[in-house]
């Protein structure tokens, strides 16, 4: 079998898949795939980065069981899905006001995304030392070549290795970004810590989170309240936006 087809071969895939599975469902297909691997290549081509690629967790430098019992495998954000969820939460908001805010930001794609929106810093927060190395790198190849480019509304951009339960958030609005992070005790827990700090600071707390595999663990909470949701044909990027109550 062919894992590696050229330009005709592909187009007889598609064939293939439409004899079997029909228009809509071959539609789909092809749609999910574009997603997944045409641009995910063409965003590091572009802006001379790595953030390409797919990780397991235990090959990612966690050295705490616990932490990587709740660990989930790295892969990037597709382009056209964070610019849609970015595009759309910040015209509910001043995102000079926000601290944005990615927990698990694997090699930093999102974090560099993020940076042609006027949000007042980024940071992304990463427990694999190996992850943290490559965003950081990334982060700095990325802004030595933008240099002067007006498309880069924010230059503050940093990833801290950290738990993010240990991860202590600014004082300031938060726009916390979530894909495929982590999941189960340490989810809620990260949900808790953010209800602390909400209560305790007063100050703004939404959450992004996109691939909701762990939504149910926001539905039960009792301070996560739902604004907007936002469904696509692939699951893995839908998203939904959280607000959470000082109560």
């Amino acid at each position: 079998m062919n894992f590696n087809p050229d330009t005709r071969a592909k187009l007889q895939i598609a064939v293939n898949n439409y004899k079997m599975f029909g228009a809509w469902k071959t539609i789909k297909d092809v749609t999910a795939y574009l997603l997944a691997n045409g641009a995910t290549d063409d965003f590091d081509r572009r802006y001379g980065v790595t953030t390409s690629g797919s990780v397991e967790a235990r090959d990612a430098g966690i050295t705490d069981e616990n932490v990587l019992t709740n660990a989930i495998r790295y892969v990037p954000i597709p382009e056209p899905v964070m610019r849609h969820i970015l595009s759309t939460v910040t015209k509910e908001l001043n995102p000079g006001e926000f601290s944005f805010i990615d927990l698990g930001c694997g090699w930093g794609r999102a974090v560099l995304i993020a940076s042609w929106f006027p949000f007042k810093e980024i940071i992304g927060v990463e427990v694999s030392p190996a992850h943290c190395e490559i965003a950081n790198r990334n982060i700095g190849q990325y802004l030595e070549s933008r240099a002067g480019d007006r498309a880069t509304k924010c230059r503050s951009i940093r990833v801290s290795h950290a738990n993010a339960l240990d991860f202590e958030f600014p004082d300031s609005n938060l726009l916390i970004y979530m894909f495929r992070p982590f999941s189960g005790s340490l989810f809620r827990g990260v949900l808790d810590k953010l209800h602390q700090f909400r209560v305790k600071t007063g100050r703004q707390v939404l959450v992004v989170l996109c691939c909701p595999t762990e939504e149910r663990l926001l539905e039960e909470h009792p301070a996560f309240v739902r604004r907007s949701e936002h469904q696509v044909v692939s699951p893995e990027y839908s998203w939904n936006l959280w607000a959470c109550d000082a109560r």
